[in-house]
């Protein structure tokens, strides 16, 4: 599975469900961007989080995904950081 990650320069969020630090959220919604109020947006080739903490969020929701809850487990205690939050997806 291919994702996306990064800045959105060219508007590759055009239409899309995602999120950006609560200073730049204006700036995504005028790129045309569907703005979701959630530390974690996961559109499936595009997941996006709210700011530094949670990239974290991110990186762990990626883990746990693509390598399981066992494995996530174990980055959270080398991290000595846990998941927070509820990771939005598109049903």
């Amino acid at each position: 599975m291919h994702r996306r990650h990064g800045g959105f320069g060219g508007g590759p969020a055009e239409g899309r469900p995602c999120t950006t630090h609560h200073l730049a959220k204006a700036n995504l919604a005028a790129q045309q961007a569907q703005v979701i109020d959630a530390r974690v947006v996961d559109d499936g080739d595009l997941v996006t989080a709210g700011g530094i903490t949670s990239g974290l969020d991110l990186a762990l929701w990626l883990v746990t995904h693509e390598l399981g809850v066992a494995v996530a487990a174990g980055v959270e205690s080398v991290l000595e950081s846990e998941q927070r939050g509820v990771v939005w997806r598109r049903h």
